[in-house]
């Protein structure tokens, strides 16, 4: 759900990947990879677009108290 919300947020601010990649404090090739289900969505990019997007924080919440990370098997 948090990656849905970050490619819409992608679309919505017209960002690039390389864009993106900047604001999440990531390589353009990890977001690139994040994006297209490649890798996980790593507790650090995930506590970094919370530091980019506040608007994610809840959802960051709910992950960690769920206990389930986004791209996890």
């Amino acid at each position: 759900m948090l990656l849905s919300k970050l490619q819409a947020i992608q679309r919505r601010e017209t960002l690039t990947d390389a864009a993106m990649a900047a604001r999440l404090g990531i390589a353009r090739s990890t977001w690139t990879e994040v994006r297209n289900g490649r890798l996980p969505l790593s507790s650090k990019v995930q506590m970094a677009a919370a530091r980019a997007f506040p608007e994610l924080l809840g959802d960051l919440l709910t992950s960690v108290s769920t206990g389930r990370q986004e791209g996890a098997a």
